[in-house]
């Protein structure tokens, strides 16, 4: 799915990942190239309703309803970083609006590696108190996270994903919270995702320079900006 014209409105999403928040440095620097390239861009707080009650069923419903609601004439570009990149792929697969995607390091496959993050009877324990922390970077503290977060996932496909538009992912050869084979699965599946493996790790904050300019060049292919 190409860009609409030349001279159609640009209207980006970028969706920050777990624990985080609109004012990561990626949100952030983003956010600066997008705008200078006249894009409008959105960064929405995915702690929704709040980190507690957060579901990825939640934010999908948030971020679906302004999609929905934009114009005809708006070309939509998702970008996403670890779940935010999951969240983007759900919804390409909701609206025909959506462009073009960049995902880094995209959360695949996030609801039977929980098990992995925790062990098992941390895991039990979350599940029977119905709440357990976790590190929030964006509050730079523990904050609890209530277990229909976990539920929700078990209900929801988050891997084998299809998408049927251009799609840009970048993953780190040394990422230990996302796999690299979940990325290299996914662009298997998928003739429209362009795979970029770089020398980093998840947080990708080596490469952000590199990535922005890849980003940039991705969204000239597709006739979205064109500075």
């Amino acid at each position: 799915m190409q860009g609409k014209s030349k001279n159609s409105q640009l209207h980006v999403f970028y969706f920050h990942g777990f624990g985080s928040s609109p004012s990561s440095v990626k949100a952030l620097r983003f956010k600066n190239m997008l705008t200078e390239n006249g894009a409008t861009v959105e960064i929405p707080d995915l702690n929704f309703p709040s980190f507690k009650e957060m579901t990825l069923s939640n934010q999908i419903d948030l971020v679906g309803k302004q999609i929905d609601q934009m114009s005809e004439d708006v070309s939509i570009v998702l970008i996403g970083s670890s779940m935010g990149g999951l969240l983007a792929t759900l919804l390409s697969e909701r609206s025909k609006q959506i462009s073009a995607l960049v995902l880094l390091a995209p959360g695949f496959g996030i609801a039977r590696r929980w098990k992995e993050f925790l062990n098992e009877e941390e895991y039990e324990i979350w599940k029977s108190t119905g709440e357990r922390t976790f590190y929030h970077h964006g509050h730079d503290t523990e904050l609890p996270l209530g277990y229909s977060f976990a539920r929700d996932l078990e209900s929801l496909q988050t891997h084998d994903i299809i998408v049927d538009r251009p799609c840009l992912v970048f993953h780190g050869l040394h990422d230990k919270t996302v796999p690299i084979e979940e990325s290299k699965r996914f662009a298997g599946i998928n003739k429209s995702v362009d795979l970029r493996i770089l020398d980093d790790d998840h947080q990708l904050l080596n490469s952000l320079d590199h990535m922005l300019i890849e980003s940039q060049q991705f969204l000239k292919e597709q006739r979205l900006v064109q500075n």
